[in-house]
Order: structure tokens, then C-alpha cells, then sequence
């Protein structure tokens, strides 16, 4: 199985997006990401990053054709599709795909090769770019994602 790390950034303050670094077969991205809003389970739809923790990553395509990767983990309240969640409580789709700033993943993660200031704040800069480093490592083969907030790593 491939394993990829996240490495995100302590957050500075609850309004600012999750930074972190993204680290796969000796590359290392930049990744932007919802900040943190610590709701069960799974943390606040469609406005947080998801827990810490590690994440199976299964393909999915979106429906502009994108192919990407799905985080789930049940135990985590985090799932694949809409349907998947026991009771309707949980989240769904939340994914690693192409963006360059925070408005453009909701709950996501968009990977890009450096990180850098805008009009508009924080951004990643070539993430079309990264995401294909990153699905063309994938490949067909089963992987999964480790989050851990900086410090953490044991």
C-alpha cells in the first residue's frame, strides 16, 4: 500500500486556513485546507479540515471529469458518498483535488508546489501540477494518508 504523510501547521487562529506539507515519494507539497472547527464527528461540514489521524484513499471521479482521491475513515465519521453514513451523521466527499486557495475546498485538501501570498491570502501555486505528481504515484494501487498536526510525529 502507498502511504503518503500530511504534516499540517499548528493553526495560528480559527479563521485562518490549515497550511501543511504533503510528503510522498521524496516530493514534498504545500497543501491549504479549511481551519479546524472541532464538531463530531468528522469536524464541521462543509467548513473544517478533518481530524488527524489516517485516512484510506479511494478513487473517485469528479464530476468534471477529475480524477482524485477520497479520504475515508468511519471511525473518524468520514465516508465515501452521502449514502455511506449511518443515520445521515458524518461527512462525505471530502478530497484531494485541484485548488489554489482556501474558498475553492470545502473540507478538501488542495495540494500545490509552493506556497505563497495573494490579494486573497494564503494560496498554493501549480496544484494542477501536483495533483498529477500525486495520481500519477497513486496509479491504480490501494494508499492511504496520515494527518498529523506539526509536533506530532512519533
Amino acid at each position: 500500500m502507498k502511504r503518503l504523510f500530511l504534516e499540517r501547521d499548528a493553526p495560528i487562529d480559527a479563521g485562518v486556513p490549515t497550511i501543511g506539507t504533503l510528503i510522498f515519494n521524496g516530493l514534498a507539497l504545500k497543501t491549504i485546507e479549511r481551519p479546524w472547527l472541532p464538531t463530531a464527528p468528522g469536524g464541521k461540514p462543509f467548513e473544517s479540515c478533518v481530524p488527524a489521524g489516517r485516512y484510506e484513499l479511494v478513487p473517485f471521479i469528479r464530476p468534471n471529469g477529475d480524477h482524485v482521491r477520497a479520504l475515508v475513515n468511519p471511525g473518524f465519521g468520514v465516508y465515501l458518498e452521502d449514502t455511506d453514513r449511518p443515520s445521515g451523521v458524518g461527512r462525505y466527499l471530502i478530497l484531494i483535488h485541484a485548488g489554489n486557495w482556501v474558498d475553492d475546498v470545502v473540507g478538501c485538501i488542495a495540494p500545490g508546489t509552493t506556497l505563497a501570498e495573494s490579494g486573497k491570502g494564503p494560496m498554493v501555486q501549480q496544484s494542477r501540477q501536483a495533483m498529477q505528481s500525486i495520481m500519477g504515484w497513486l496509479g491504480d494501487d490501494p494508499a492511504e494518508v496520515i494527518i498529523r498536526w506539526r509536533g506530532e510525529w512519533r
